[in-house]
């Protein structure tokens, strides 16, 4: 079966087979935390589980390309995830704001990719380390359903690329406030000839998403795929559509951000203007990258219908200023993203939960 490349019969797919799929492995890895004898370990991963249990709801969609693999797909995508997540929660919450623990945390990622990373104490620079086995678990598991997708050499050298990326991004985003934009800055010239033209803050935003690991995943299950074919599914999705998405994702916690004082990339841009020309250049060359890819228009269709479930954030829509920017957005994504953009509201509208494919 081929994947959706028309919006109904894509969001039926989501309700009729993803989701189902997805809470089922959801229950059960809730299952395997709640037994992690530390208490602050066991509250940070069972949190992931369930405040951020519609990354994986999102992430899911990318199984529909390949339904061959499909279970081991959302095998790898659950576990993985849960991962970034259980880990960015225990960064959010750290005392030390120590780089090497960030980066010693991330590690786990690097290993669920990679069967030859010798596994390790990821919890070492921190007092809290008795997850009872929960992260070794986790990377077991990634690496087994990978090693079963009959094209993941392949795939796997641009995977561990993007993973490296997430992994930087994620150390230097929560080092102490003073240091993040000179650490995030240094970064970014270390890697400005590896991208197109861009400012140290769209770079942050375009390493900052999993978009682009879950589609080489799901093509590693597809016989025969070829190096050229997965270096265009790299340079399709990075830097461009985990550009948007990012952007995105930054774009709705405005609000949220500056009552906290927390970063925000698109605080950096001059203006209103700036902010909305650039995301908009960065929608049109996305939109050339994924006409470039296999299967483009499910591609296309899934890009628009993120743009829309983030537009029709509550967060946008009960804000005037940004309601009023997300309208000049809305328009650029053109009819699939209307659609998806009303199948969001009333999703909200009548449940009051996240859809699916929110952010990952």
């Amino acid at each position: 079966m081929s994947a959706p490349t028309w919006p109904l019969p894509l969001l039926k797919a989501v309700y009729q087979e993803v989701l189902p799929a997805v809470h089922q492995k959801l229950e059960k890895l809730k299952e395997r935390a709640a037994t992690i004898p530390d208490e602050t370990l066991r509250f940070h991963a069972l949190d992931a589980l369930t405040r951020k249990a519609f990354h994986c709801e999102g992430g899911g969609v990318f199984g529909l390309i390949e339904r061959t693999c499909f279970d081991e797909f959302l095998t790898f995508l659950i576990h993985y995830q849960q991962m970034c997540d259980y880990l960015d929660n225990l960064c959010d919450q750290s005392d030390s704001l120590d780089p090497n623990d960030f980066r010693t945390l991330h590690n786990a990622l690097l290993a669920a990719i990679n069967d030859e990373a010798p596994l390790e104490n990821y919890y070492r620079f921190r007092e809290t380390q008795d997850d009872g086995g929960y992260l070794h678990d986790m990377i077991h598991i990634c690496r087994s359903a990978l090693q079963k997708l009959p094209s993941f050499s392949i795939v796997q050298p641009y995977m561990l690329k993007l993973c490296q990326y997430y992994c930087d991004f994620q150390t230097y985003k929560h080092v102490k406030k003073e240091d993040r934009v000179p650490m995030l800055e240094a970064w970014f010239e270390r890697h400005r000839d590896e991208v197109p033209a861009m400012s140290w803050y769209e770079f942050a935003c375009c390493t900052g998403s999993t978009l682009g690991i879950y589609t080489l995943t799901v093509y590693g299950g597809k016989q025969g795929f070829t190096d050229r074919q997965a270096r265009q599914l790299m340079d399709g999705y990075f830097p461009y559509v985990q550009g948007v998405h990012l952007l995105l994702d930054y774009f709705i916690d405005q609000e949220e951000d500056i009552a906290d004082d927390e970063l925000n990339f698109l605080f950096h841009y001059q203006n209103e203007e700036e902010m909305i020309e650039r995301f908009r250049y960065f929608l049109a060359r996305a939109e050339e990258t994924m006409a470039e890819l296999p299967d483009p228009k499910f591609h296309r269709m899934i890009h628009r219908g993120l743009i829309a479930i983030y537009l029709s954030d509550d967060k946008v829509q009960k804000h005037p200023k940004y309601k009023r920017q997300s309208k000049r957005m809305i328009k650029m994504g053109g009819l699939p993203t209307f659609l998806f953009y009303l199948n969001s509201w009333m999703f909200r509208r009548k449940s009051g939960e996240q859809p699916a494919m929110d952010s990952m």
